[in-house]
């Protein structure tokens, strides 16, 4: 079965911010890693939302450094689990 909010994260990080995917893993951070700044948390919030029908604050994505925390929190976010 495929997971359909693991596959469209990695399409937002591939397509709309283009970010290569052979770089990122769960571990990868967000700012550090793969140098997302403020522009590219806006438009990866707004994929986000309009992609997987959940809303994101500011202060949750704040609190959200890597990856697998992005997952985690959209998962959390539209009731869905591993």
């Amino acid at each position: 079965m495929s997971d359909h909010i693991r596959e469209t994260l990695r399409s937002i990080l591939e397509e709309d911010l283009d970010l290569p995917m052979a770089d990122v893993t769960e571990s990868s951070l967000l700012i550090e890693d793969l140098g997302l700044d403020s522009v590219a948390f806006a438009i990866g919030v707004v994929a986000i939302e309009e992609r997987l029908g959940v809303q994101l604050t500011d202060r949750e994505m704040a609190e959200t450094a890597s990856v697998g925390e992005l997952e985690e929190l959209v998962r959390s976010k539209a009731g869905v689990s591993r």
